[in-house]
């Protein structure tokens, strides 16, 4: 569903979008400004907080699907 299965990007995009959010509110008298940085957070999260979290559990289910494969692939025939 998600294009990142790395955990490491999605928590970077996480920090990212959290120092946008906080950048904006900064900025509330500044509206143009604090609208793009809201605007690059919700580009950051893919959507919404829950929708960047969603993802982040995605990522996590492939890293370890994809460690249970090279494990099953490591074991020799019997």
């Amino acid at each position: 569903m998600y294009c990142s299965t790395s955990i490491t990007a999605q928590l970077l995009r996480g920090a990212l979008a959290l120092v946008s959010i906080v950048a904006a509110i900064w900025l509330t008298p500044h509206f143009w400004p604090a609208a793009g940085l809201i605007f690059l957070a919700v580009f950051l999260m893919r959507g919404c907080p829950a929708c960047w979290i969603a993802g982040l559990f995605e990522a996590i289910r492939a890293r370890k699907e994809a460690r249970e494969l090279k494990r099953q692939a490591a074991k020799p025939a019997s």
